[in-house]
């Protein structure tokens, strides 16, 4: 049953890949069907806990998103800026940066409670080791000569 769910849900996202933009280097839908795919085998997602568990983990996405354009909108700043820059800004940026730290650690505790709610905890756990193993995969691919999501052939 697993696998025919993970067959299926591969085949419509790929087959949604059609729509992506061809003259866009990154290929977002590659990406995020390999990380779906990824994530549901690493913590042996059942189909029933697939369907409650994407769209939670889908916004968690977003917000966490949001907060990282935000963050790297400060770092480019600073960059462009930090010759012109005078103690009482320092101040202000690092009050900034520490804001934003606290806004991702409260994200990161909002959703942890909501997956708690809709997987059991192992399946939480598992769900944060293959966040950070899912980056070394796709370093495998590329090393492998599999440009894998960023890339369109």
């Amino acid at each position: 049953m697993k696998n025919k769910f993970i067959i299926v849900l591969m085949f419509t996202i790929f087959a949604l890949q059609g729509f992506a933009q061809p003259d866009n280097p990154f290929d977002y839908e590659k990406f995020k069907a390999k990380k779906i795919a990824y994530i549901t085998e690493a913590i042996n997602l059942t189909p029933a806990e697939a369907e409650k568990f994407w769209p939670v983990y889908n916004e968690f996405e977003q917000k966490k998103f949001a907060l990282m354009i935000e963050r790297h909108k400060m770092e480019l700043m600073l960059d462009k800026n930090s010759e012109n820059l005078n103690d009482e800004k320092y101040i202000e940026l690092s009050r900034k940066f520490s804001a934003q730290q606290s806004l991702e650690g409260d994200l990161f505790k909002e959703y942890n409670e909501k997956f708690l709610k809709l997987l059991p905890p192992k399946k939480v756990v598992r769900l944060y080791v293959a966040e950070m193993n899912f980056k070394g995969f796709l370093l495998k691919e590329y090393k492998r000569g599999d440009d894998g999501p960023r890339f369109n052939r």
